[in-house]
């Protein structure tokens, strides 16, 4: 069997549809030999440092990589529905097309697609119209080609049946992203010290995430270099609305004004997202420029080093289709509080959800967590959500459906 994949998500590298994508498709080749594996890449530039395509080659997939902008794809496909898949990548017996984007294909291969969340249909106050237009066209077409549909959680089930009542059940498959392999406790500390050190001598605490450093930010100022003695907390995700990372801030400028926490400092690892302003406005406001510290992006494998140093994450979200952080979290064995929502219900252990509408609540629990932290049994969370194991489900589901 021929698999055709879109892997046009990997340009945007850190995000979570980049690492699904990713995680997806090298354990698909890790564990299936039998099947050829083509892949649809398209972007104007190639990101600095970009591995992921390579990586994939070495491991036998096909890839047909093209220049031609995001804006162009959507305009052939989203709103002329122009050239098939085949056209780029030759003929396939299935497509497995993105979350964003659905391609016309011949008539003869199997359609298949991930969707994530709703998130744009149940809050569309927190997309933009494009976001929002681009998805109600892909899934529509997804609904008129009959495609199979994966969705992360049976949270995210259940939205698409209220919400979209003529799609079959039966074309509805619930199967769990995966975690990554390098999520696991690290116990070094001065090896954590050594890897979170790194992103902080490049990082002001008055600059942005999405802003490139200046030539004069050359150290942090002494407070910032031990990060063995200095305790922080950890926010990993998108600066967007929907995650309510301004909650977050406020209990954090709560939790330092006990003096047992005041030398606490709050770390934001991640891209800043829609409307990220009122983040930046608010650390000002509350004047915790020098507490509260945007890192941007780091890669993959320096995560865990991020999440084993850490008291403990937050992840506050109003809705997730399936929540990576919180679980990348318990993998290294570090506590979290989690919105008690959405996909979070089904996914966590119950001691780690909060109402986010009680600040009390939520604060007491930081304080709970951080003077005697639970227990975690990080092996389950590692062995429940395997890629390997996730991978297998899909295939089996390729198989089902060829």
């Amino acid at each position: 069997m021929i698999i055709g994949i879109d892997a046009t998500m990997l340009v945007y590298a850190g995000s979570g549809v980049a690492n699904y994508t990713f995680n997806l498709i090298k354990n698909l080749l890790l564990i299936d030999k039998k099947n050829e594996y083509r892949l649809f890449y398209s972007s104007l530039r190639r990101p600095k440092n970009f591995y992921y395509l390579d990586s994939l080659r070495k491991l036998g997939a096909k890839v047909y990589a093209h220049r031609l902008p995001p804006t162009l794809l959507r305009l052939i496909w989203g709103r002329y529905n122009f050239f098939p898949i085949e056209f780029f990548i030759g003929k396939v017996d299935l497509f497995f097309s993105s979350d964003f984007l659905r391609p016309p294909t011949l008539s003869s291969t199997k359609g298949l697609t991930t969707i994530h969340d709703l998130t744009w249909k149940i809050f569309p106050e927190y997309h933009t119209q494009d976001v929002i237009s681009a998805h109600r066209k892909k899934l529509i077409k997804t609904i008129r080609y009959g495609d199979e549909i994966i969705v992360d959680s049976r949270s995210t089930r259940n939205d698409l049946q209220r919400l979209y009542p003529q799609i079959a059940t039966s074309k509805i498959h619930v199967i769990y992203p995966g975690i990554s392999e390098s999520m696991k406790p690290i116990n070094d500390k001065k090896k954590i010290n050594s890897v979170v050190s790194t992103y902080l001598t490049n990082t002001h605490p008055n600059r942005k995430a999405d802003q490139p450093p200046s030539e004069s930010e050359g150290k942090l100022p002494t407070n910032h270099q031990s990060l063995i003695t200095n305790h922080y907390l950890l926010y990993v995700g998108a600066i967007e609305p929907r995650k309510n990372l301004d909650l977050c801030i406020r209990l954090f400028n709560d939790l330092i004004k006990d003096k047992q926490f005041a030398d606490f400092k709050f770390f934001i690892v991640g891209r800043a997202g829609w409307r990220k302003e009122k983040i930046f406005q608010l650390v000002k406001d509350l004047q915790l420029d020098d507490k509260v510290i945007f890192v941007g992006y780091v890669k993959d494998e320096d995560l865990p080093y991020f999440y084993s140093g850490a008291e403990m994450t937050f992840y506050l979200s109003s809705y997730e289709g399936f929540g990576l952080p919180p679980l990348e979290s318990l993998a290294c064995g570090t506590p979290t509080v989690a919105g008690n929502n959405s996909s979070m219900r089904e996914t966590l252990p119950k001691e780690f959800l909060v109402n986010i509408e009680d600040r009390g609540e939520v604060l007491k629990k930081i304080k709970k967590f951080i003077k005697s932290p639970p227990r975690i049994d990080s092996k389950k969370i590692i062995n429940d959500f395997s890629w390997l194991k996730k991978a297998t489900e899909f295939l089996h589901l390729f198989e089902s459906i060829k």
